[in-house]
């Protein structure tokens, strides 16, 4: 089982590394953060107030794209908050890999584009993944920065069983920023054909998980 949860441990740090190239893409294409959803509510605030209806409007956009893609994940992966290796999370990255695909080839530069990159982030955010009891987030790192301190914290008052959980959450805020890195990197040099890569890469992560659940049932007949 340790071995399962080590597989398990990669594969969620390879979302978080996912989460953070799609937020870094959102950046350098459109200069908009694809799931900084507490972000964009305050701005659709502060638009309200000094009447910046045209920059409301997107904001509002990118709102309401990542919760409809968290109710189609609630829809995709069925009630409850328990992480059970049997349900439909591999489906979900490879349906994402391939809306990235589509959106390149039918939408890339329109503002529809960062809309659809909100709505794939929802559903990543709202599969309530778990690791050894923590629900993890991987599209945004709000409250995994705060965890990390909160354990930290613990662990300077004394609490040394927990130190695990450090190393955990730094390595998720690492490979998020390894992530918008890689990203970066491959914007820079490559352009939109980062993209490819991308979907790719979420489409890999979709097989990786359906092997991890065959390991995981193989080991348990």
């Amino acid at each position: 089982m340790e071995k399962i949860n080590d597989n398990l441990f990669l594969w969620i740090s390879s979302l978080s590394l996912l989460g953070g190239g799609m937020n870094a893409f959102a950046i350098l294409q459109f200069a908009l953060t694809a799931s900084h959803i507490t972000g964009s509510i305050t701005r659709i605030s502060t638009d309200l107030i000094y009447n910046d209806m045209a920059h409301f409007e997107i904001m509002l956009g990118l709102v309401c794209s990542f919760f409809f893609g968290a109710i189609i994940s609630g829809i995709i992966v069925g009630s409850g908050r328990d992480f059970e290796l049997r349900k439909r999370y591999g489906d979900t990255f490879i349906f994402i890999g391939v809306l990235l695909k589509l959106i390149d080839h039918y939408i890339y530069g329109k503002l529809m584009f960062v809309y659809i990159l909100a709505f794939a982030l929802g559903v990543q955010n709202g599969l309530f993944i778990r690791y050894k009891g923590m629900v993890i987030r991987t599209t945004h790192m709000t409250g995994t920065v705060t965890d990390l301190g909160v354990v930290i914290g613990h662990y300077l008052k004394g609490n040394r069983e927990i130190t695990w959980k450090i190393k955990y959450y730094a390595m998720n805020i690492l490979s998020f920023i390894t992530g918008g890195l890689t990203v970066a990197l491959g914007f820079k040099h490559l352009g939109r054909e980062i993209l490819d890569y991308m979907s790719i890469a979420y489409i890999v992560s979709g097989i990786y998980y359906f092997l991890l659940r065959y390991k995981y049932y193989k080991m348990k007949r």
